[in-house]
């Protein structure tokens, strides 16, 4: 039976992954460095510190990770700010099916908490739905680590095999299957593939998608008593 449900929050909610690459790989290169779409894939639902430390180990240790990150931000924020962050297909469909199902949500996101306040201060769709929230830094270890989605299980009162995770990186869809939740991926930027299958429990195309499957799961939970 799901009685939650845990949401990574860029690329899931908000539709940043096309734009943040895009700002990436202009920041990157005014500090004379190439960015590729490989990277990105690769720090897709890492937080701060493991970003750096995967930036660093591909750079080399005189790349200037945080002057890098800070301009990424500033331009983030500013995109923010404006109320300009493009919201996922379903979004609000989907907030609406889950308040009147009774269903609370937690967002489990490895963004910082800051930034986080700033996107949802600026996305008048995202005030307000969750019941909790976990940010990168709150937690011992990033995904694909499971404390993320652990912490964020606990503060919805629930265990974490009652709760259903969306994500569309490998790292956070490591990170549900490590805690014990069930995983929901909706692709991205990175394509569902066979690779996927033993870390992904349901493959859907978006947001408006989401209330129908626990409403099946939730009747076969009941059917078999």
């Amino acid at each position: 039976m799901i009685k939650g449900v845990l949401f990574d929050m860029d690329g899931i909610l908000i539709d940043t992954e096309v734009l943040g690459q895009k700002i990436m790989i202009e920041v990157a290169a005014r500090f004379g460095y190439e960015f590729t779409a490989e990277m990105y894939f690769l720090i897709l639902g890492c937080n701060h510190d493991l970003t750096r430390d995967i930036m660093l180990d591909h750079y080399g240790d005189a790349f200037p990770y945080e002057d890098v990150m800070q301009g990424f931000y500033d331009a983030f924020l500013d995109t923010a700010r404006a109320g300009k962050l493009p919201l996922k297909k379903g979004l609000t469909e989907c907030m609406e099916g889950l308040r009147a199902r009774g269903i609370p949500c937690a967002l489990a996101t490895s963004t910082e908490r800051s930034i986080v306040e700033t996107y949802i201060k600026g996305t008048p769709e995202m005030q307000g739905i969750f019941t909790a929230t976990v940010c990168g830094r709150e937690v011992q270890k990033s995904k694909p680590e499971p404390d993320i989605y652990i912490e964020a299980a606990r503060q919805l009162s629930l265990a974490p095999a009652e709760c259903l995770g969306v994500e569309d990186s490998r790292n956070g869809l490591r990170s549900l299957r490590s805690a014990g939740c069930k995983s929901v991926m909706i692709p991205d930027l990175l394509p569902y593939d066979e690779s996927f299958a033993g870390i992904v429990d349901y493959k859907l195309d978006d947001l408006t998608q989401l209330c129908p499957l626990i409403d099946r799961i939730n009747l076969e939970a009941t059917i078999k008593g």
